[in-house]
């Protein structure tokens, strides 16, 4: 039987836009009902970029699941270039967000850095919702399977709370596609905080003593990343540096007034959707040639640039704000639909099935903006005092603290 992907992707298409439309809008009455979101500057239009990213990576996952459950496909990436950007280049571009928030503070220098507030701060941002991510999945396993936690299970418990390991929990073999193996990213953010930049803030250090320019520090960690990729070394160690480095660049770029003005116009903005359009139609992942537009259209938004105003939404800045639950816990809301009402879900026609993309958008939106207020924002609040109060109270380590690095201008 030929499968009508035709009618399916163009559905799809239609029905992940409405997805976002639907998310921004439910995302816009949360702000009208005073839902928190952070004042003051920002790096351009991050924040907003960040809910589309994370609803994105929810459609991308959307469509493998349909291919699993409708065709009896095996989970892999998805077969049409654009539809796998959804999901790598959206991770892509995740990763250049952390290479940028954190530059600045590399820029202090590695000596100039009060590290156990950073690690304090990551941890308290990251770990409570992914072990709350943890407990949930091993709630679906119980009531699906009847199993019960063993000899094994802290062990699990700990791989995954850490981003590790998906290792199957409780025996369940599948455990990892019950949030769609989202934690490898994760994984590779905590090797980031651990190993590069610190690696980063040292190279700051001595570029500034020897009088090189900053930009040559992450200049070399992109080449270094790049070669390593193209000659086979390093596996993931090494791997996704290169994204990391373009968000430290966009920073450098975002510094200079007149570069950073030029990329919040309406040329660049035209150039880099142009370039954006090219390199989701012709590439399935941003570590190729499309990293070039990809890493254009970044430093475009970090400078800025409106884009029409979609990424300035009020409603956009929520979706931001909630974009790591979103991206922790879509999997799960996912892997219900199409595992436990797979019987449903192949009743409805093929070209219709994506119309629960607007209405799972919808969902997520709400049961994250419930885990961001009562998990996300305490914890991670909670984490910031405790960094503070292991501050050494020395009125030189203040001052080295509250130096400011070169900061771009915001939008």
């Amino acid at each position: 039987m030929r499968i009508p992907v035709d009618a399916l992707t163009l559905s799809f298409l239609f029905f992940y836009v409405a997805s976002l439309v639907a998310a921004v809008l439910v995302g816009g009455t949360l702000r009208r009902s005073g839902f928190p979101v952070p004042k003051g500057p920002r790096f351009g239009h991050i924040d907003g970029l960040r809910g589309f990213l994370a609803l994105s990576v929810l459609s991308h996952h959307f469509w493998i699941w349909t291919h699993v459950v409708m065709f009896g496909r095996p989970w892999s990436e998805a077969d049409l270039p654009f539809v796998n950007q959804l999901g790598a280049g959206a991770v892509a571009l995740f990763f250049m967000i952390t290479g940028l928030v954190f530059y600045p503070t590399a820029l202090k220098g590695i000596g100039n850095i009060f590290w156990p507030k950073v690690y304090i701060s990551r941890f308290f941002r990251i770990v409570p919702l992914v072990a709350v991510s943890f407990l949930l999945i091993s709630l679906v396993i119980m009531l699906r399977t009847g199993a019960r936690p063993d000899a094994r299970y802290a062990l699990a418990a700990l791989e995954w709370i850490s981003a590790h390991r998906e290792v199957p929990i409780m025996g369940y073999a599948d455990s990892g596609l019950v949030n769609a193996l989202v934690l490898w990213s994760l994984w590779q953010e905590w090797l980031f905080y651990l190993l590069l930049l610190p690696g980063v803030a040292l190279g700051l250090q001595v570029a500034k003593r020897i009088q090189l320019p900053s930009w040559t520090v992450p200049l070399l960690v992109l080449a270094t990343g790049s070669i390593a990729r193209l000659l086979g070394l390093g596996g993931n160690l090494l791997a996704f540096w290169p994204l990391f480095a373009a968000g430290m660049l966009t920073y450098e770029l975002c510094a200079r007034e007149a570069i950073r003005c030029w990329l919040a116009s309406r040329t660049a903005a035209i150039l880099a959707a142009l370039g954006m359009i090219a390199a989701v139609t012709l590439y399935s992942h941003a570590l190729s040639p499309a990293f070039v537009p990809f890493a254009f259209f970044f430093s475009c938004v970090a400078a800025g640039n409106r884009f029409g105003g979609i990424f300035s939404l009020p409603g956009a800045a929520v979706v931001g704000e909630i974009s790591f639950g979103i991206y922790l816990l879509h999997g799960i809301l996912l892997n219900l639909l199409f595992v436990d009402a797979a019987a449903i879900v192949r009743g409805i026609p093929l070209a219709a099935l994506p119309l629960l993309i607007p209405i799972l958008a919808v969902l997520i939106v709400l049961v994250t903006a419930a885990t961001y207020l009562l998990i996300e924002r305490p914890a991670w609040r909670f984490g910031k005092r405790l960094g503070e109060r292991l501050r050494p109270n020395q009125p030189a380590a203040k001052a080295a603290a509250a130096e400011p690095a070169r900061a771009p201008k915001r939008g």
